[in-house]
């Protein structure tokens, strides 16, 4: 489920700012139980709870506002640009601790990009020469 929490947070996200009013603080804790109910520790939840946050202050920020980008990621970067994607990095090293492959690396570097404007500095070849496994 590693990866698949990643992607829950993004299809959060995504609700949330293209149409945040049925994104009632009670759904969005229905959605957390959701994912509660999955292979996620204490340190995942942790971050998803920091990812619902996000989420409550960009539905206040586009809760009836016309117009706005087409993308949802643009209006995520519209709302809360590095602190809404912030959350989603730390989500996907988490999942990348948890399974380290290819695919993972690649959405964690893909979010380090979006927070930090430069490219991951390790390809997946070298992060994973480097890596030493769960801590």
């Amino acid at each position: 489920m590693s990866l698949g929490v990643v992607t829950a947070l993004d299809d959060l996200y995504e609700g949330v700012v293209m149409d945040p009013d049925t994104w009632t603080d009670e759904r969005m804790q229905e959605w957390m139980a959701s994912i509660d109910g999955e292979s996620v520790d204490k340190e995942a939840i942790k971050v998803l709870t920091r990812g619902i946050r996000r989420a409550q202050r960009m539905r206040t920020y586009w809760t009836g506002r016309a117009g706005g980008p087409p993308d949802w990621r643009s209006r995520v970067d519209q709302s809360l640009a590095g602190q809404a994607w912030r959350v989603s990095l730390d989500l996907a090293k988490w999942s990348l601790a948890k399974n380290p492959d290819p695919a993972v690396f690649g959405i964690m570097a893909e979010r380090f990009r979006w927070v930090k404007f430069e490219p991951y500095p390790l390809t997946y070849e070298t992060w994973i020469a480097q890596y030493s496994g769960p801590q």
